[in-house]
């Protein structure tokens, strides 16, 4: 068929109708029909001239639903393009969508009732070459109808539903999946819909007559499958980031304790990032999290200690991500001292177990000569003493009173020695302190002595270094002190036999902490 199409269904068809004829109708017959037992002919020749001369369509004829009975070709034409070219529209209906509908004018959709050619063919009902049929039809009171000559612009049509179609599409919509209220949700893919402009034409097409006299049309659609359909499968992979434990394990050498600390589960679900197009989940630790968690973490350690202020960030980051466990140093920070009566500098270095050269630089302005009760002295804190990076799992333990050293790994007991430490004039200093130097067999200028196995632990001056050794060799040849094992005897070093020091020497790291208690 071509784009512009007439379609024709204008056969005069009898219907049984129960409509209202025209006013004063069944006055008019009735009158007829008893000047017709007097008139007969007189009836007859004046109802034909009347028909014929101003052009009147029978009295039943109906052009579907419309009467136009009694009113003429050019009434009917007017009637007809008002009724359905001007006033009539049609509802498109897109499927499933009762609250979701379009419309648009009769002639939008590229259909068109002629109305002169429907007003000729409802003029041409009942009249014949016989005009005895034809009154028999203006007089037999049965409705004679004929329908609309109707004509169909595919193009305009097509032009129509192209127009429209963008605004009716709905587009696929992906499955996604996202991070909700502390959990990751997925969400399947929504299939869309776009316009089936061709088998809407089609349909047009096929049902033109209906859809003039209905007013109602149906849109035909093709769905769109979304690319992604399902993500559920990552909400797997999400579980199993999210069970990696990340820890921080940090080390307090001041008390030998050690806390781990686990990267709390709704931290790690933040970090997680999802490629949908690849199918794969991803967990991205954000470094910008990690202070917050350090804080929290901190809390765990109580006043005066927190972790290491020197904490590099991207070395815990770095570490998470290669599998490991990184361990940091717990601080302790500086305390106060309140001065009392008779106290000396050094009085309270021995106290508070720090060289009291140490607290000269933490107060300015302070001597040995300037003590006086009521001074609040700053003490530094005790990781000043520790150098080095601690040995957490060896650790060296010294009891001046009971003149013994235990040495301790993996939380065990090693070894214990009998010793020696400082006199009361030359006393050692008890506090923590570490392995800071090996000295196979160092010199002491002062007393004119080698310390053989010599490991230095504190400075108790700048430069001068007590530490751990054998018994002592004079130059000229004496060992000092061998007898003395188990009581005070040096000027403030720690003395152990030649084997216990020797062994002692080799196993201790450098780092390794040494607590001397009084």
């Amino acid at each position: 068929m071509s784009a512009n199409s007439e379609i024709r269904e204008s056969t005069p068809q009898q219907i049984t109708r129960h409509h209202n004829r025209h006013p004063g109708l069944n006055t008019l017959w009735a009158a007829l029909a008893s000047l017709a037992v007097l008139f007969p002919l007189v009836l007859f020749g004046g109802t034909l001239i009347c028909f014929q001369v101003r052009q009147l369509n029978l009295p039943t004829v109906f052009v579907y639903d419309q009467n136009v009975g009694l009113i003429s070709r050019d009434e009917t034409a007017t009637l007809i393009d008002e009724s359905y070219n001007q006033n009539q529209h049609i509802v498109l209906n897109p499927p499933g969508e009762s609250d979701s509908t379009y419309t648009l004018s009769l002639h939008a959709l590229g259909l068109w009732v002629d109305p002169q050619a429907t007003a000729q063919a409802a003029f041409a009902v009942g009249r014949e070459s016989d005009p005895l049929t034809d009154l028999r039809f203006a007089f037999s009171g049965e409705d004679r109808m004929v329908m609309p000559v109707l004509y169909f612009d595919q193009n305009q049509a097509r032009q129509t539903l192209e127009s429209i179609a963008s605004e009716l599409k709905i587009s696929p919509i992906d499955a996604s999946i996202a991070f909700q209220d502390g959990t990751w949700v997925a969400e399947p893919g929504k299939v869309g819909r776009t316009m089936d402009i061709d088998r809407t034409l089609d349909d047009l097409l096929e049902k033109a007559f209906r859809i003039v006299i209905t007013g109602s049309a149906d849109l035909h659609f093709q769905t769109l499958q979304p690319e992604v359909t399902d993500l559920s499968p990552l909400l797997a992979q999400i579980d199993a980031l999210v069970a990696r434990d990340y820890q921080l394990t940090a080390y307090d050498p001041i008390t030998d304790q050690t806390f781990t600390w686990s990267i709390p589960q709704e931290s790690k679900l933040t970090w997680v990032t999802v490629d949908p197009a690849g199918n794969q989940a991803n967990l991205t630790i954000n470094p910008e999290d990690i202070p917050a968690l350090i804080d929290l973490w901190a809390q765990d350690l109580g006043e005066g200690r927190g972790l290491d202020p020197n904490l590099e960030i991207p070395h815990l980051v770095k570490s998470w991500e290669a599998g490991q466990t990184p361990s940091v140093t717990i601080y302790h920070h500086p305390t106060t001292y309140l001065v009392g009566q008779g106290e000396s500098l050094w009085s309270v270095s021995l106290k508070v177990g720090m060289p009291l050269w140490h607290i000269i630089e933490a107060n300015p302005g302070l001597t040995m000569n300037n003590l006086s009760p009521g001074m609040v002295l700053t003490i530094p804190s005790k990781n000043i003493l520790l150098p080095l990076p601690p040995v957490p799992d060896k650790r060296i333990i010294i009891d001046i009173s009971q003149q013994r050293m235990t040495v301790m790994e993996d939380g065990n007991i090693r070894d214990t020695h009998i010793i020696s430490t400082g006199v009361a004039d030359s006393p050692t200093m008890a506090g923590i302190f570490q392995i800071q130097t090996h000295e196979l067999n160092a010199y002491a200028s002062n007393w004119d002595l080698y310390m053989p196995h010599f490991m230095g632990i504190y400075e108790a001056w700048p430069g001068f270094l007590n530490g751990i050794h054998g018994l002592p060799l004079l130059s000229g040849g004496g060992r000092l002190w061998a007898s003395n094992l188990g009581s005070p005897a040096s000027y403030g070093c720690i003395i152990l036999s030649l084997e216990a020091a020797e062994d002692l020497y080799y196993w201790a790291d450098p780092g390794v902490v040494v607590e001397i208690r009084n």
